[in-house]
């Protein structure tokens, strides 16, 4: 058994968590749930050593857990999966796994040893790995998020903790995924899942705690409860789901046209002949499997790299705003503050620069300030670290500024994962909005359910190359097949 009793823990005025009780059984998946900000992520960073608590113990089967020592954590069996990938962006996929469970010989490390085992785990669980040698770096969050679950589970662990694991797997390591996890109950072991997606906690999950503005709420059996009982413990009244009238699109405009585009990267060819457009008034997703050319199409709209060939065309004096699907290594500088943040977006740079080319400090924290209650972002104000945030919250922070530069075209990359049911709602309601003053959305998503509601006209991307879905095959069958490389 893991208990956790009386935890507490303040970032300056913020109080995380206050007097938290928390326990989980041998045998067990407890789901972890609550709003953006709620105390989830601080209290299983505790679990695992990774934060030390103001106030309060850990217990494991009676034995108290030294606070605030992932090292020992882990030594009495306690892995943790975050939302952020922990990995060392340098070194190799391979020697990160090295660094989790796998076992040293007398001379140095055998590599050779721990790719044997991760590809046995990945191909138990429909994992894709990377090409050897692959550095941390060139992988996308999907993949690294993959490597965090292989690295947790060399270590054989007693308890495992995972933040957020499922928002970027394809379907097929979903259902691999969650029968690894009941696996792990049945073995008798203690599974910690936080999650947003309330149906899933329901589905696997034997017992739920709801955490609200960093208390405990209730805890409760799986089966007496469902999900509108638990969107109301976890934050009231819900907004209304988006959507209504769109604005008339205007005959001929073209928002956004990408025409034949390739990119080339380390020998392989990331995008192939792409083309797509958009025009005003219009959300266009692309759904596929992670690591088929996603993350370059966004790079490549971001400005961050120039494709191989072909042609990018932007309507006249409008500008793209890309939210990128890594908000802290892509979106956000955390040792910076809120204020300086908004302003690494250049229109934003622009609109507070004086003419001698100062930035207007106090304008721009003002007009942060005002940003920070329009998006309901919790932060003691625009001078806190941006790395004091809570994920959700500096999510909403890279989506405040996108919106904040008035783009005539928004990207989005996975923008919902990590984002609790009020957050998405009051999301897509914006997309809607956005769409109907005239704006153009290119909505990079791995939620199918996010791609139905929202899109006009759904693309899936298959080893950098799209295909159009026909309104006859909208459907998760159909689309799961295409995004496997099926023939259209």
């Amino acid at each position: 058994m893991l208990t956790a009793t009386g935890i507490s823990k303040r970032y300056g005025a913020t109080r995380a968590l206050d007097g938290v009780d928390f326990t989980a059984r041998s045998g067990e998946i407890h789901a972890l749930v609550g709003e953006n900000g709620a105390g989830k992520s601080t209290l299983i960073g505790i679990l695992a050593g990774r934060t030390a608590p103001d106030g309060g113990r850990i217990e494991l089967d009676g034995t108290a857990l030294r606070a605030g020592s992932s090292a020992t954590t882990l030594h009495r069996g306690v892995a943790a999966v975050f939302q952020t990938p922990m990995l060392f962006e340098r070194l190799s996929w391979e020697e990160n796994l090295a660094l989790g469970g796998a076992r040293r010989r007398k001379v140095g490390l055998e590599l050779s040893d721990v790719k044997a085992q991760a590809y046995m785990r990945a191909g138990e669980l429909d994992f894709t790995l990377p090409p050897s040698g692959v550095r941390v770096a060139e992988c996308a969050i999907a993949m690294q998020v993959r490597l965090e679950i292989l690295r947790a589970l060399s270590f054989n662990p007693r308890v495992l903790i995972l933040d957020e694991p499922t928002g970027v797997l394809a379907p097929a390591e979903l259902t691999a995924f969650l029968a690894m996890i009941r696996g792990l109950r049945g073995a008798g072991r203690i599974v910690i899942l936080v999650t947003h997606k309330l149906a899933e906690a329901l589905a696997i999950a034997d017992r739920i705690t709801v955490l609200r503005a960093g208390r405990k709420v209730t805890e409760l059996p799986a089966a007496e409860t469902n999900e509108d009982e638990l969107a109301r413990l976890m934050i009231g009244d819900l907004p209304p789901a988006g959507g209504g009238h769109r604005a008339p699109r205007p005959t001929g405009a073209i928002a956004l046209e990408l025409e034949n585009i390739v990119y080339e990267a380390g020998g392989r060819r990331m995008l192939d002949n792409l083309s797509v457009h958009l025009v005003p008034g219009e959300i266009v997703g692309i759904a596929g499997v992670e690591g088929n050319g996603q993350a370059e199409l966004a790079a490549i709209l971001s400005g961050a790299v120039m494709p191989s060939a072909g042609r990018i065309g932007i309507a006249e004096g409008g500008t793209v705003a890309v939210i990128p699907q890594n908000r802290d290594r892509e979106g956000l500088i955390l040792e910076m503050t809120l204020w300086e943040n908004l302003l690494l977006a250049a229109p934003l740079r622009k609109r507070f620069a004086s003419r001698a080319g100062m930035l207007l400090r106090r304008q721009a924290m003002e007009f942060c300030a005002e940003l920070l209650a329009r998006f309901a972002i919790r932060a003691p104000g625009p001078a806190a670290l941006t790395a004091a945030l809570s994920g959700g919250n500096r999510q909403r922070l890279t989506v405040a500024r996108a919106f904040a530069s008035a783009p005539c075209v928004l990207v989005a990359h996975d923008v919902c994962r990590g984002l609790d049911r009020r957050a998405v709602a009051e999301l897509h309601q914006r997309w809607h909005e956005y769409a109907a003053a005239g704006g153009a959305v290119l909505l990079i998503a791995s939620d199918l359910d996010e791609l139905f509601a929202l899109a006009d006209r759904i693309h899936v991307i298959s080893r950098g190359r799209l295909t159009a879905v026909a309104p006859a095959d909208r459907n998760p069958t159909r689309l799961g097949l295409l995004m496997a490389g099926a023939t259209p």
